[in-house]
């Protein structure tokens, strides 16, 4: 119990003085004045109308207990009375008031301890937080508040804002405990920041809250990014640095147009950022470790970090951020809802991440004021990883109406992408001319993981399972359009390639036109033959037969399998390896199923299976199978006896000389056209009796030279 009410109840206990001298007790009063009037009084008495101060009234009961006076009055009383209780009238400041006569050195803080001029000390009687109007805050939105906001703030960790309008002219700190807490109709805001300083900041502090506030900055003020090491000058709506226990919920942050943005925190840990609006400004919701000390409650980094339920719109640069360097870590930022940032929606570099359920979308007109950066073009990167990220899980989200990247990771490791939804912007509003344009952008990639000389670990497992790809982008000319699932290793490590699993399963993937559909790929340095790569489960459709489905090369495993291919001109591309395992598949409307890159050198690819389903012919001139170059090269060990043609021309089906032992089965006669391998065989449809079971090539050649075999008896 704190000491302001122990003081109360001790008074209570006392009794007051009714007119004649006598102490009665309050709660004869109460009870003498009927129920709802003990529950006004009682309430007024105890300061608690949660946040309505009460009209000032000296007739009646409450005579009896209380002397009326004003701050003026009480600081000029000389001679204090024990068992009086003293009720301030002043507007805003209303409240009860009893003489401690044990406390002699209490600082006279306006707003809870009132000191007179003869030493007394007079203690608010109040119970919940204490409302800033106490401590001589205006809120007329004219009026400076900065020194009674900070006065309020330095005396009680529990401070209300009522719905006012709040103006300060300089940065408020907060302390240990701090609590600042009101409604959405709470405004603190600056009309001018010269200096480009922080409106609120929280600095080496624990257990700090803000809650149910409107925080408003000043449009176009302070830095694009924090100085390293200067906490002041950056222009935030809301700084805290090296602070532990940290909760920002409820409350409506906006402007500080091109300044670094609206809340931004450094080297916390154990921070809560949840059901907050967030609106232009250059940044919304930022963490990094810029800030100086490591002596900190807040630690040597971010730490232990939720950003939940967040609404951040407008942004001119990122949204959410957990960026400039890789130290963060225990990453959550689940159910928030972005729209119209410019550059990022989501930026993280941190170790043990998790992005869920998410709503990202990217377009930015519409009506909406954006600020900082290219006005007109949708959001560039739905989630974005540009140093390094280990651990981490992208699940349930959706990214439409994007630019360029729905996911963008460089060296991350542990990495799983699951059950997201992904778009490309179509249009966008060109506010020069506002004029609505068509958005075909090329070279556009909706998942990219990409591994440099910079990455220090190894991609590990890699997952990218169950999500729904969408690119009704429709370029003119011979324009790339877009690799919709892109990994690539340019890290020029064996070592770390060779301990890396990758997943590409169950992904449905639709584009108007497409570059390639999933490709990875390795630097031209890059030792071939190491890594694993599994692509399975995956539907891919195209209505126009343009690129390529699944591109690959320099694995040590390639595993291809159970996918539906439909409308891609080539299905399967793939270069140099190890075992290359391509089972299951459901190839049709193609223009070339398999596309062998690889020149006419032996033991390119160690191992080659391929046991899919092919319908329909290719195109005109083109082959179920061809390659880079014609040559006699032959896998050492390859097998394509599991194929199954339904409607293909045999003499489409190989436009190279792998894989060997292939066999077509249904047709009546040899090939005339392809390169066949000895072994190829091609089976009979109408066999009959005395007959043969089929034709098997038996010299390696454009056609071969085919034998029948298989003798039926008649």
């Amino acid at each position: 119990m704190r000491e302001d009410n122990q003081d109360y109840l001790q008074s209570e206990q006392e009794g007051s003085q009714d007119t004649g001298g006598k102490l009665i007790s309050r709660r004869k009063i109460l009870g003498s004045i009927g129920a709802a009037g003990a529950v006004t009084a009682g309430a007024w008495l105890l300061g608690s109308f949660g946040g309505k101060l009460p009209e000032a009234n000296a007739d009646g009961a409450y005579a009896e207990c209380c002397k009326m006076v004003t701050i003026a009055q009480l600081r000029a009383l000389t001679t204090p009375e024990t068992d009086r209780i003293y009720f301030v009238k002043d507007r805003d400041q209303e409240g009860s008031y009893y003489y401690d006569a044990s406390d002699t050195s209490s600082a006279d803080n306006t707003g809870i301890i009132l000191v007179s001029t003869s030493g007394a000390r007079f203690r608010r009687i109040f119970e919940g937080p204490a409302h800033v109007k106490w401590f001589g805050a205006k809120g007329d939105g004219t009026t400076d508040d900065t020194v009674a906001i900070q006065l309020a703030i330095n005396s009680y960790s529990h401070i209300y804002f009522s719905p006012s309008s709040y103006r300060i002219t300089d940065y408020v700190f907060l302390q240990d405990n701090s609590r600042i807490e009101g409604t959405r109709s709470s405004k603190i805001f600056m009309s001018t920041n010269p200096n480009g300083v922080n409106l609120i900041s929280a600095k080496d502090k624990v257990n700090i809250t803000i809650d149910n506030l409107w925080i408003e900055g000043v449009y176009g003020v302070g830095n694009p990014f924090p100085v390293p090491g200067v906490m002041e000058g950056q222009g935030v709506t809301l700084a805290v640095y090296g602070c532990r226990n940290v909760v920002i919920t409820n409350c409506y942050f906006t402007y500080n147009g091109e300044g670094s943005g609206n809340i931004y925190v450094s080297k916390c840990k154990d921070v809560v950022v949840t059901n907050n609006f967030v609106e232009k400004s250059m940044n919304g919701i930022c963490f990094d470790n810029w800030y100086g000390d490591n002596d900190t409650p807040g630690g040597t980094h971010v730490l232990n970090v939720t950003v939940a339920n967040n609404v951040v719109s407008d942004m001119g640069g990122r949204a959410i951020a957990f960026d400039l360097d890789d130290k963060n870590s225990n990453i959550a930022v689940v159910g928030n809802t972005v729209r119209a940032a410019a550059y990022a929606a989501i930026a993280v570099n941190a170790t043990g991440v998790t992005v869920v359920g998410n709503i990202i979308n990217g377009k930015r007109d519409g009506g909406i004021s954006t600020v900082g950066g290219q006005q007109s073009l949708p959001t560039y990167y739905g989630f974005l990883s540009n140093f390094h990220c280990e651990h981490v899980h992208l699940a349930d989200n959706i990214f439409e109406e994007i630019f360029m990247n729905g996911v963008k990771i460089l060296n991350g490791s542990s990495v799983s992408i699951v059950n997201n939804s992904f778009s490309f912007a179509l249009k966008y509003l060109n506010q020069n001319n506002n004029q609505v344009l068509d958005l075909h952008e090329p070279n556009n990639q909706m998942i990219s993981l990409e591994w440099d000389t910079n990455a220090y670990t190894s991609p590990f497992t890699i997952k990218i399972d169950n999500n729904t790809i969408v690119n009704d982008r429709n370029p003119t000319g011979q324009l790339p359009i877009a690799e919709l699932i892109s990994l690539k290793d340019i890290s020029n490590s064996a070592e770390k390639a060779a301990s890396s699993f990758i997943h590409v399963t169950n992904n449905q993937i639709r584009s108007k036109k497409i570059s390639t559909a999933i490709q990875y790929a390795k630097s031209l340095y890059q030792e071939g033959g190491t890594g694993k790569l599994y692509i399975t489960g995956n539907t891919i459709y195209s209505p126009v037969k343009s690129g390529t489905a699944i591109l690959a090369t320099r694995l040590e495993e390639l595993h291809i399998e159970g996918n539906k291919i439909n409308g891609i001109a080539i299905a399967i591309e793939m270069g140099t390896g190890g075992l290359a395992n391509f089972s299951s598949n459901v190839i049709r409307n193609y223009n070339t199923a398999y596309f062998f890159n690889v020149s006419n050198l032996l033991n390119e690819i160690d191992q080659l299976i391929v046991q899919d389903t092919i319908i329909g012919n290719p195109a005109e001139g083109s082959y179920v199978f061809t390659g880079l170059v014609t040559n006699s090269y032959i896998v050492a060990s390859s097998n394509g006896a599991g194929m199954k043609f339904i409607d293909v021309n045999v003499n489409q089906i190989k436009g190279t000389y792998y894989p060997e032992s292939l066999v077509v089965e249904g047709t009546n006669s040899a090939p005339t056209a392809g390169r066949w391998a000895v072994g190829d065989r091609v089976t009979i449809k109408n066999v009959t009796a005395g007959g043969y079971s089929g034709f098997i090539c038996t010299t390696l050649g454009t056609p071969g030279m085919w034998k029948q075999y298989g003798a039926i008896l008649a």
